[in-house]
């Protein structure tokens, strides 16, 4: 009768050893489960490098950006944006960017009037050099699709209202400044040998005129 209830007691504390109920299968000692790693934890990480890779996206490329300006994005669809950047000469982008994750990338930077102009939501030009190639090719976008007012813009620490963009896109470019600069320099022995000539014909006309006149 003893052996038989120690073989009892026996199996069942075998029994709870191996139970599901117990602290090997994720249950701690009071029998509550044990927490789990959170799913929003994890989608929070994941959140925060996306925005992270979003931020340094946009540092890298005001890195080479020469002239940014934005327009209103409410109206656009994605198929005009697209167009838009397939117009747009080599060197130019469009961008979407949430003001919040554009203020964080221009912290400390030259660009940090970028805080000026962040309101609403907006698209964003980033111009490395063709500034006059790039602004032509956005307003005739804007007349094609009736949209894209510019807000304004910064270049070289300085922020510029629509005019003053409009004014930018206007200055000839640097090709056209160089054909300049190389014809002026082309003209100027020209010049000169045209100038030389007239003066000594100058000269030689007075020489005559001496020669020839009576001595008094």
């Amino acid at each position: 009768m003893k052996t038989a209830a120690l073989l009892a007691l026996s199996g069942a504390a075998v029994a709870s050893a191996f139970s599901p109920t117990g602290p090997a299968f994720g249950l701690q000692a009071s029998g509550r489960a044990a927490p789990a790693c959170s799913l929003t934890g994890l989608q929070m990480a994941k959140n925060y490098d996306e925005k992270e890779a979003i931020v340094n996206n946009v540092r890298d490329r005001l890195g080479s950006a020469t002239l940014i300006f934005s327009t209103g994005l409410e109206g656009i669809n994605m198929p005009e944006i697209n167009s838009l950047r397939n117009s747009l000469p080599e060197g130019t982008n469009a961008m979407v960017i949430k003001n919040r994750l554009f203020k964080r990338a221009v912290a400390g930077s030259p660009w940090i009037q970028v805080n000026e102009l962040a309101t609403k939501s907006n698209l964003w030009m980033f111009i490395d050099e063709d500034l006059q190639g790039s602004i032509k090719a956005f307003k005739k976008w804007g007349k094609e699709t009736k949209k894209g007012e510019i807000n304004g813009g910064i270049m070289e620490g300085v922020v510029y209202d629509t005019k003053g963009i409009d004014a930018i896109g206007d200055l000839p470019t640097k090709d056209e400044l160089y054909a300049k600069i190389a014809g002026g320099i082309a003209a100027v022995p020209t010049q000169l040998a045209r100038l030389t000539k007239e003066a000594g014909g100058q000269k030689m006309a007075r020489g005559v005129k001496l020669a020839v006149a009576p001595d008094s």
